[in-house]
């Protein structure tokens, strides 16, 4: 029988091969489908599947009209998403009652961030492309709790103290309230910043600064990453241009996830690339702006989150990431979803991944 994709159950046979926009198959006949499969067939805004009128334990298939489901990931994720939500509308909330304080409510916004800070294990595999499963909004508050959410990521794979975890996740959150007090709301500006705009922003990490100082929820190194988060290993970083050895690890990790958020997100002035394509700039510049053991402690939980995601190739093949060397983290082996040829992407330059597809 054929239905339609928002019919699909965990369990459908599909009898007949699912075809790409390209000729070639998103899903082979005879598979058994998983709510993984089904999200991936609606991600990619396939209509109809022909499916026998079981299911693989026997029982009959009486297809219903029923929602689109969601990632297989979010499924069991609600409190994450709804806690994500809660802290970057409370953000967008306090925006213009920082413009007028001096200092700010940190408890409150503790209590905003932990929650999600407490649920990323959740997420495992999918904050490397949060933006993907959100409508942005303001980029400001959206920015904040993402990046918020790779540094805890990053810690909590690398085995950090939980106190450090939420610490600097609670750094990351408010390192960019300073900006609530600029000339301009720069955050929403479609066009690039002009040179006296650079000038005013690059005041921002001292704002940030001053309004946490006296915070003592907050500790010495958390206030440290947020004044030295735009500081760079070559000194040519802002507020106060400090040599590498001066710079602390974790505000290198804070300008790290920083960098890639601001990335992989949509901007009025800037169109999002790709998560490879993010950590291979990110790699590129490692030398000259980041802390080596932080980005590779980035980059590894990058590599980590991504084994067997699919993902689509320059040359529009749907592929399964099945191996990733961390001597080339941008560049893994992949299973073709059309024939299930295995490619080394190291070995093929010219084809690169552009898309996380689930």
């Amino acid at each position: 029988m054929i239905v339609s994709a928002n019919q699909l159950v965990a369990g459908c046979i599909v009898t007949a091969d699912v075809m790409g926009k390209s000729g070639t198959p998103l899903i082979k006949s005879k598979k058994i489908l998983t709510d993984k499969d089904i999200f991936y067939l609606q991600k990619l805004l396939v209509k109809e599947v022909t499916v026998a009128s079981h299911l693989s334990d026997g029982n009959a298939f009486n297809p219903e009209n029923k929602p689109i489901v969601s990632n297989p990931h979010t499924i069991t994720k609600v409190h994450f998403l709804a806690s994500y939500e809660k802290a970057v509308k409370g953000y967008q909330k306090h925006i213009n009652i920082w413009k007028y304080s001096s200092t700010l409510d940190v408890p409150l916004h503790r209590q905003q961030i932990l929650p999600v800070l407490e649920q990323i294990s959740e997420w495992e595999g999918n904050v490397f492309n949060l933006p993907a499963y959100r409508k942005q909004s303001d980029y400001l508050p959206e920015h904040a709790a993402g990046t918020a959410v790779l540094v805890a990521t990053v810690l909590q794979r690398a085995n950090f103290p939980e106190a450090d975890i939420k610490q600097i996740g609670l750094a990351a959150f408010l390192a960019d309230c300073g900006m609530s007090k600029l000339k301009q709301p720069y955050h929403t500006q479609k066009h690039r910043l002009n040179d006296m705009d650079t000038i005013d922003v690059q005041q921002h990490p001292t704002l940030s600064y001053r309004m946490v100082e006296q915070a003592s929820i907050l500790s010495a190194k958390a206030k440290l990453a947020i004044l030295q988060h735009h500081e760079r290993a070559d000194g040519a970083g802002y507020p106060l241009r400090l040599p590498k050895e001066k710079i602390h690890p974790f505000a290198s990790l804070l300008s790290i996830c920083d960098t890639y958020h601001a990335l992989i997100s949509d901007r009025p002035y800037q169109a999002a690339v790709s998560p490879y394509e993010a950590v291979e700039i990110i790699l590129e510049e490692q030398f000259k702006r980041f802390d080596p053991a932080m980005t590779q402690h980035f980059v590894q939980a990058f590599v980590d989150a991504q084994q067997n995601t699919h993902v689509r190739l320059s040359s529009g093949e749907i592929a399964e990431v099945v191996f990733t060397d961390t001597n080339h983290p941008t560049r893994p082996m992949v299973r073709e979803q059309q024939n299930g040829q295995v490619k080394a992407l190291k070995d093929m330059p010219h084809i690169r991944i552009k898309e996380i597809i689930s």
